[in-house]
């Protein structure tokens, strides 16, 4: 899921501590001090989310989440590798507010997360983080920039076809594992089933999906 949001002063949110931010999601906006700041939610989970900003956060930090069904939900940052934050919530999400603030993003006009296969960018970004290596790991080991990185994994750019060997290899994939998957491909099905899994609180393997063409 990828959607708009926006981080807000709390004076502005009638909020009493000063010192921290309130993100609504679905909207876009600025800064209290003004400067352009969109945050993009690459993800949201019952337990967490996964934001973009150009604003410097760093571990550690804390802000408040508006949700809908649920209200304030206080958050913090787990993990920082800018422009991208790792994000867990202090009490995880119920089906009913997870559900609320996914439709939220869809009513913005992108898609439901798993509804779609990956595209590169979207599969270099996870395989990177499941092995635990940064944006400058993957760019010292390929004699690029830190940022040539990121705009591969952002869809701006992508490798020339002479790294795509030396990019596997740092993450342990062969060249092919990192294009992805044609679409109709059994990882949708595999997303679809994991999200209605997690909405009527039940294992995968009990949801069957029938297609009818």
């Amino acid at each position: 899921m990828t959607f708009e949001a926006a981080f807000e002063d709390v004076e502005a949110a009638d909020r009493r501590d000063a010192s921290r931010r309130a993100l609504r999601l679905g909207v876009s906006g600025r800064f209290a001090q003004g400067n352009a700041a969109a945050v993009t939610v690459h993800n949201l989970s019952a337990t967490g989310l996964l934001i973009q900003t150009d604003e410097s956060l760093e571990a550690g930090s804390r802000f408040a989440v508006e949700l809908p069904e649920t209200g304030i939900t206080e958050a913090t940052v787990i993990w920082a590798d800018a422009p991208m934050y790792g994000c867990r919530f202090d009490q995880p999400l119920g089906a009913a507010a997870l559900a609320a603030a996914q439709l939220r993003g869809e009513a913005s006009g992108t898609p439901a997360p798993d509804t779609l296969p990956e595209d590169f960018g979207q599969r270099l970004h996870r395989l990177r983080r499941e092995r635990g290596l940064s944006l400058a790991d993957i760019a010292n080991r390929l004699g690029v920039s830190k940022p040539t990185v990121w705009a591969w994994e952002h869809g701006k750019s992508r490798p020339a076809d002479r790294r795509l060997s030396a990019l596997a290899e740092a993450l342990g994939v062969t060249p092919g594992g990192l294009e992805p998957s044609p679409s109709g491909s059994p990882e949708i099905l595999d997303g679809s089933r994991r999200r209605i899994a997690e909405a009527y609180g039940v294992e995968p393997s009990r949801v069957r999906i029938m297609i009818e063409l």
